[in-house]
């Protein structure tokens, strides 16, 4: 009996001791992780995550089927991946802000975001009870800060730490990402010098390479587009659509995310005004509607369950230049639609659709200096047969 108090009392002791371990390895766990957070402050560990115009697509880490999730940009709060690079949502901007604070630029500097909602450039030496212990890169003197003052340190190797809840910080990083974008490694060797800031790095428009070889599809005195890169575009655009019909048809989305992604799938083409035809095997005339009403309806269908899937999506065909300047191509796919009620499907076609799309050029000013861009949108979609 007095062996066993003697290995309690041990044990009692060192019981601190193993509470301390435990939270200094899953502190160190956590700062590897690549994360998405939503709003409702649920996270979850990300394998892949990819950004396009208005949806994210992401998978999950550990999912051994390797599934692809869809979700609009205004459903992430915030978000690490990969490590180096945070994105947070804006809703002055409605669009993800992505600020990557471990990259060639920057990463001989570790970051401390403050209570203040300020970014101190530091050289950390070690963190002990609490308290940050570091060299400010700006005055070159040794300093220390409280880990209750900070909101999150983001490493200079691409870890982090969170020091307050993720809605908190999510908020913190808003506020500071042009403050980080503007650091240097400058600072680390104390030649600081003033970054000129590309706030347009999230932009859709593709800037073309004037420099590069292939044939140009476009006039003389236009920008170099060859034709793998307007079928490289138009292709992206193409899987984007089919992604937010997947997530309007989806019975299960919510009223005001489908009438979100209606919003961001009639940005994808050349204006509102673009019609899809929609055939039936109960019917021998083709409808068409405006885009958005098409949209609308597909919402609205009268299934428990619709599920619109793509295939055998071609490359653009048929090229030429339209009488308004635009250059039009043609991309064919087959589009399966499937209705169901009380779980049994009721209703099924493949029809196979030609979807124009369309490479428009435009002109901006960019420090005085005209540059000449070019994106791609969609046009028409028609109907060429339904099985």
């Amino acid at each position: 009996m007095r062996s066993l108090n003697l290995a309690l009392q041990v044990n009692k002791r060192a019981l601190p001791l193993i509470i301390v371990l435990f939270a200094v390895c899953s502190q160190l766990f956590a700062q590897s992780q690549e994360v998405l957070f939503f709003p409702d402050s649920r996270s979850t560990r990300i394998k892949s995550m990819e950004i396009n115009a208005d949806l994210v697509k992401y998978q999950v880490a550990n999912d051994q089927l390797g599934q692809f999730y869809n979700i609009l940009k205004s459903d992430i709060m915030m978000a690490i991946y990969p490590l180096g690079t945070y994105h947070v949502y804006s809703d002055a901007k409605k669009d993800l802000v992505s600020v990557a604070y471990a990259s060639g630029t920057n990463n001989k500097i570790d970051k401390l975001v403050t209570k203040e909602k300020k970014v101190i450039a530091a050289n950390i030496t070690d963190i002990n009870m609490g308290k940050v212990n570091y060299k400010d890169l700006k005055s070159g003197n040794p300093a220390s800060v409280n880990t209750s003052n900070l909101y999150m340190i983001l490493y200079k190797d691409g870890k982090y730490q969170m020091y307050a809840a993720a809605d908190e910080v999510a908020k913190a990083l808003n506020v500071v990402s042009d403050e980080i974008k503007g650091m240097d490694n400058s600072l680390a060797t104390g030649n600081f010098q003033n970054v000129s800031l590309n706030t347009n790095s999230g932009s859709t428009t593709t800037t073309t390479n004037t420099g590069s070889t292939g044939d140009n599809i476009l006039d003389e005195g236009m920008p170099n587009v060859k034709k793998e890169e307007f079928e490289e575009k138009a292709l992206a655009k193409t899987k984007e659509l089919e992604d937010y019909l997947r997530l309007i048809a989806n019975k299960n989305t919510k009223f005001q995310k489908a009438n979100e992604a209606i919003d961001a799938a009639v940005k994808l083409f050349i204006d509102a005004n673009r019609v899809m035809e929609v055939s039936s095997k109960n019917r021998s005339v083709v409808k068409k509607y405006e885009i958005r009403t098409y949209f609308e309806k597909l919402k609205l269908l009268k299934y428990d369950d619709v599920r619109v899937s793509w295939s055998d999506i071609s490359y653009v065909s048929n090229i030429r230049k339209g009488e308004d300047g635009n250059y039009y191509g043609i991309v064919t796919l087959q589009q399966k639609f499937e209705g169901f009620i009380d779980g049994a499907l009721v209703y099924t076609d493949v029809t196979k659709k030609n979807m124009t799309v369309i490479l428009k050029t435009y002109d901006k000013y960019v420090v005085g200096e005209k540059q000449t861009l070019w994106d791609v949108y969609l046009g028409d979609i028609g109907v060429v047969q339904t099985e």
